[in-house]
């Protein structure tokens, strides 16, 4: 994984001064304005803009120079601002290739408001951006955005880098002191080749990245394995990674880990809606779909980041390793996580020492761990070792919350169905002694084309088994999830339930469930079931039994119900929170830490 490190640039060219470039379009290139793209670069460093100006490309190729940052612009522009971009593209009908063979082919240092847009990733007018190797430099990139760098664009372009171990395609990537890249926007690009497909990097927990997104882009091409690591965000907070197709990842002979999307020391990272398959490792430490991690040795935490309505499949790694794992899902040294409404399936064979699960939590370094409403299927043989549906490699205790979802296992003599550091469990009703998953079911789901969709016309347990999640609403393909009785996985799909005249939907017996997460500051949730439709009172009351709110207190159909409390003007200390529905009656305790 790549980290923030100081690179030493050139000094930022200060003259001679002149005007700066009035609002309008203007060409690089042969008879162009600019004759190289180095020369309409020093024009904006050193004199600037006054309004939205546009650089086309009019020739067919552009080479780098022969310097270590290849066309540098040493930032910032001025002038430039939210009306007064700078966009770069190819001119109309020109299929256009900036080459070099440097540390970066386009190095923007300190540079804000500029769009690259190649246009199109396919037809008369297009942008390749093409990084060779060269082994002078510790990585060969395609396009960088260096530290403090904001409100820029990348969109439309295909990227390949020949150094397919070391190399990136593009990013915004923080190099030394000082506030990290913010707002900045990655979509609707090609990565066909590269080590790294795109990536944010911010250099520490006191200098984040804030508000970017990458979206809607490729990675990896359908006919090669060409790329070693699809997406990495790291140090940054609300970044919305969404919509991306990451495809045949490839490691060879690498102790690193190989992951599609990572989220390292992340907060309120949200990565939704993206399809990640067909990965192959032969010698990797760990191949994963997405991963949430912190740094436990360094006491670095990633929190309370979403991971939402992805398909993972076929993806795969035979490892010599003693430290060798596959998994569709991992968390690390994370608080609060959230995973909902995914679906994983594994297949193939290992053997990986640590075995293969759709989701692992590494030890004890978790907390508030949330999970609700996917499908892990594991179907792999990792003979002599363990393939599971979810493998927590410290007690289950660290599994806070898990329910409504769908577990299955290939059985074997080596497998099983949850795997913990305290035990292996082989049925669901031996999971559910934990407390966990009571209202979760087991089945081999049919999965349909394209991806992980599932066959509606034929009876299965994921039909309305899950539960509404507050703010998503959509489904893998953007499709309205019911609001009441919302599918399992990743796919909302309408099919038929099973078993409607043998087994019951709604609830058999009361219940009042521990609320999530616990401890909690601010906030928690609060779940209840009805077995039939009843007056219903739910109270939140001191240590010393004072009430202190009433949370619900009306006729309830039957159902299952959840209820956010909210506690930021109460003192840190326990609570109990009591139900009342006729002659039921539970309490149960939590705990606010602020």
């Amino acid at each position: 994984m790549r980290k923030a490190t100081n690179i030493t640039l050139p000094e930022k060219n200060q003259g001679p001064l002149g005007d700066p470039l009035p609002e309008g379009t203007y060409t690089i290139g042969t008879a162009g304005n600019f004759a190289t793209i180095q020369e309409a670069f020093n024009k904006l460093e050193t004199d600037g803009v006054s309004g939205n100006v546009t650089l086309e490309l009019i020739d067919e190729l552009y080479v780098a120079p022969a310097t270590q940052f290849g066309f540098l612009l040493n930032g910032p522009i001025p002038g430039a601002g939210p009306t007064s971009r700078v966009t770069i593209k190819p001119a109309e009908n020109k299929n256009v290739v900036i080459e070099g063979n440097n540390l970066s082919v386009l190095c923007l240092f300190n540079t804000s408001y500029v769009t690259f847009d190649g246009v199109a990733i396919s037809g008369p007018t297009t942008l390749t951006i093409h990084a060779l190797q060269n082994s002078a430099y510790d990585f060969n990139d395609a396009l960088d955005f260096l530290n403090n760098s904001d409100h820029n664009i990348i969109q439309n372009i295909i990227f390949i880098v020949e150094d397919y171990r070391r190399g990136s395609g593009s990013g915004f990537w923080f190099t030394q002191i000082g506030n990290g890249p913010d707002s900045n926007l990655i979509q609707n690009n090609f990565v066909k080749k590269a080590g790294l497909g795109l990536f944010l990097i911010a250099s520490s927990t006191n200098y984040r990245g804030k508000g970017n997104i990458i979206r809607g882009n490729l990675i990896g091409s359908e006919i090669d394995s060409l790329i070693s690591a699809g997406i990495l965000v790291e140090f940054c907070d609300n970044s919305i990674i969404e919509n991306n197709v990451i495809q045949n990842l490839k490691a060879t002979n690498s102790s690193l880990p190989m992951y599609g999307i990572i989220s390292y020391v992340g907060l309120d990272d949200i990565i939704r809606n993206n399809l990640l398959f067909n990965f192959r490792a032969d010698s990797s430490a760990l191949t994963t779909g997405i991963c949430l991690s912190g740094d436990w040795g360094s006491n670095l935490f990633g929190d309370n980041s979403k991971i939402y309505n992805n398909m993972i499949y076929n993806i795969s790694v035979s490892s010599p390793l003693l430290i060798g794992r596959l998994s569709g899902i991992m968390v690390g040294s994370t608080n609060n996580p959230k995973i909902y409404y995914n679906t994983i399936y594994l297949t193939g064979e290992g053997p990986n020492p640590y075995g293969s699960t759709c989701l692992q939590l590494s030890g004890s370094t978790n907390t508030n761990v949330d999970v609700k409403n996917n499908i892990f299927v594991n179907m792999r043989d990792e003979s002599p070792y363990c393939a599971s549906s979810i493998y927590i490699t410290g007690s289950y205790q660290y599994l806070n919350y898990s329910d409504y979802n769908n577990l299955y296992y290939f059985p074997n003599q080596y497998n099983c169905f949850v795997r913990t550091a305290s035990g292996f469990y082989y049925t669901l009703s031996q999971w559910n002694s934990t407390g966990k998953d009571l209202h979760s079911v087991t089945e081999m789901p049919n999965f349909k084309a394209p991806y992980l969709h599932i066959v509606e016309n034929e009876p299965t347990l994921l039909e309305s088994r899950g539960i509404p999640i507050a703010g998503i609403d959509k489904d893998f393909d953007g499709q309205t999830r019911h609001g009441t009785n919302p599918d399992i996985g990743a796919d909302e799909f309408n099919g038929i339930v099973v078993g409607v005249e043998e087994e019951e939907i709604l609830p058999t017996e009361y219940a009042l469930l521990q609320n999530y997460p616990n401890p909690f500051n601010p906030t928690t949730v609060i779940s209840y079931q009805l077995p039939v439709s009843i007056d219903v009172v739910l109270k939140v009351f001191d240590v010393l039994g004072n009430e202190v709110v009433t949370l619900v207190n009306e006729y309830k159909p039957a159902g299952r119900y959840e209820v956010e409390f909210e506690g930021s003007r109460l003192a840190s200390g326990i609570y109990f929170y009591q139900l009342r529905a006729g002659e039921y009656t539970s309490v149960k305790k939590m705990l606010l830490i602020k």
